[in-house]
């Protein structure tokens, strides 16, 4: 594909809008003092067992942003986590797993979990070459010594483009609300917008499981909870996953 067909491509419009909106994060988080701003670094790798198994890991951090600069944050939350996925059908993902988080960094603050959770991801092609997805996940939480549970719901709706070379963008949205019996009420919700290209070359286009590829997803996130101080949280995410 030339450069010219390049730009004519659909896919140009919403990749463009995912960048004014993470460009314009800077400005929301100068307007909102009492909001924290964070960034969310992360890698997972998916290695297929079977055909209908494969084990998913996970490591991320999250970091605070503080006085507008990266490297003078304090916050640091590690997280570190194993799965196993059974897949009866390619749109159905029954996931089972376990998660450890602990504080890091000078500022500890004494926070530890471990997290044994459940999650049932289903997919669904809509017209207009879209897919939805529809995630439930239940959290068994030991945190900091106490036992508590949390439901989390998650909707995201997506578009693949094929842009060149074989590679392809995917341009998303998504919202979730969390239910935590500490408080007794549904006290978290989330709004994302991002942006996945493919790195590796293949036929990517219209397959829900992805094999033997490599994914970047680039995304903004903001949270709203109830029961946390601050209230809101701005997060800039980004997820460097592996498929074997």
């Amino acid at each position: 594909m030339n450069q010219t067909a390049l730009l004519q491509t659909p896919a140009l419009i919403p990749v463009l809008m995912i960048m004014f909106v993470l460009i314009g994060t800077g400005a929301t988080f100068a307007q909102e003092p009492t909001t924290r701003q964070e960034v969310w670094p992360e890698i997972d790798v998916y290695v297929h067992i079977k055909p209908k198994v494969r084990l998913y890991l996970l490591a991320t951090v999250s970091r605070s942003v503080e006085d507008g600069e990266l490297f003078n944050g304090q916050r640091f939350e590690a997280q570190l986590g194993v799965h196993v996925d059974y897949i009866p059908k390619p749109n159905v993902i029954l996931r089972s797993g376990y998660r450890y988080g602990s504080g890091l960094g000078e500022n500890d603050d004494g926070f530890r979990e471990h997290r044994i959770l459940t999650e049932q991801i289903l997919k669904k092609r809509l017209p207009g070459d879209l897919l939805l997805s529809d995630s439930s996940r239940e959290d068994f939480r030991f945190l900091n010594g106490g036992f508590s549970f949390r439901y989390r719901n998650r909707v995201q709706l997506e578009r693949e483009f094929r842009v060149f070379k074989g590679r392809t963008m995917t341009p998303y949205v998504g919202g979730a609300i969390s239910y935590d019996t500490r408080y007794d009420v549904w006290n978290r919700n989330r709004f994302a917008v991002g942006l996945m290209t493919s790195l590796r070359r293949g036929p990517l286009v219209k397959v829900l499981l992805p094999k033997h590829q490599i994914i970047l997803d680039l995304y903004y996130l903001h949270q709203n909870d109830s029961r946390s101080s601050p209230a809101h949280v701005n997060g800039l995410g980004a997820v460097l996953a592996f498929y074997f």
